[in-house]
């Protein structure tokens, strides 16, 4: 070979070696980051953009939604401040007011009765706060990923992800396993974690007609109201209200420890 086309062909080579590498840095970089937030173990998996934008985003929301937090804004709103609510507070609250219209008071974030109303978002901001963290993965460019804070669960992209259902009473043991596709999300309310934390607010008594409820669907911060909805219901009623949704299957495990689901409900 001459010397010109050694040199083209050392050239060629030099430029697919370059293109190759480069095309793995913009689009084959894996990113996973985890926290500790809203008292929940936090893993963020994505393909493309820095993981730690979706931690940075459920921090925020955290810091305006937290009620034991003196600086934010669901606590000044119940020491009675008058306050221009961010529009993340806004929407939650409307979200939240939507949820209760429609489990008719099964689940409602305001508590107290004769005291004063105080609000509390325990049993919506994780969903919701999950929903809005894969919504600006999506607007950053992320190809894929998973945000998961236990109890609630978003994926996206067209890459599927096996979730494990904890059994209730048997710590080391599963109930089944939900796969999760494109655009999905995952809910679980239950009293194994945390005892009896889930409160009837149509009687301000702890729910005891369920043990657990898992629930699919596509939207994270409603399927985190509807499930607690749910757990407070019970099977019968709660499954009921499932039946009547669109795109929400359901999974419940009653106080006596029977199993029932919705008919589009499907375990690996």
């Amino acid at each position: 070979m001459k010397p010109r086309g050694r040199l083209l062909l050392v050239f060629i080579i030099v430029v697919i070696v370059i293109s190759y590498f480069v095309s793995l840095r913009r689009f084959s970089l894996s990113s996973e980051k985890s926290a500790f937030l809203m008292n929940t173990p936090v893993i963020v998996r994505v393909e493309g953009p820095d993981a730690i934008i979706a931690i940075d985003e459920i921090r925020r929301l955290d810091n305006l939604f937290n009620k034991f937090s003196p600086d934010s804004e669901i606590t000044k709103l119940n020491r009675g401040e008058k306050i221009n609510l961010s529009e993340d507070t806004v929407q939650c609250l409307k979200l939240a007011e939507e949820m209760k219209r429609l489990t008719n008071g099964a689940f409602d974030v305001g508590l107290g009765a004769g005291t004063g109303l105080r609000l509390d978002l325990g049993g919506i901001a994780k969903g919701y706060a999950v929903e809005k963290a894969r919504h600006l993965l999506l607007k950053s460019g992320a190809k894929s990923g998973i945000i998961d804070m236990r109890s609630s669960i978003a994926v996206f992209g067209r890459r599927s992800w096996k979730i494990g259902i904890q059994h209730p009473r048997e710590k080391d043991k599963l109930l089944g396993i939900v796969e999760l596709q494109e655009g999905q999300a995952l809910s679980t309310s239950g009293d194994y974690e945390r005892g009896q934390h889930i409160v009837d607010p149509r009687t301000h008594k702890s729910a005891r007609k369920c043990q657990s409820v898992t629930l699919v669907g596509t939207n994270a911060a409603q399927l985190d109201a509807l499930s607690t909805a749910v757990f407070v219901l019970g099977s019968v009623k709660g499954l009921q209200l499932l039946e009547g949704l669109v795109e929400v299957e359901g999974l419940v495990v009653d106080a006596e420890g029977k199993i029932s689901r919705t008919r589009g409900f499907k375990l690996l």
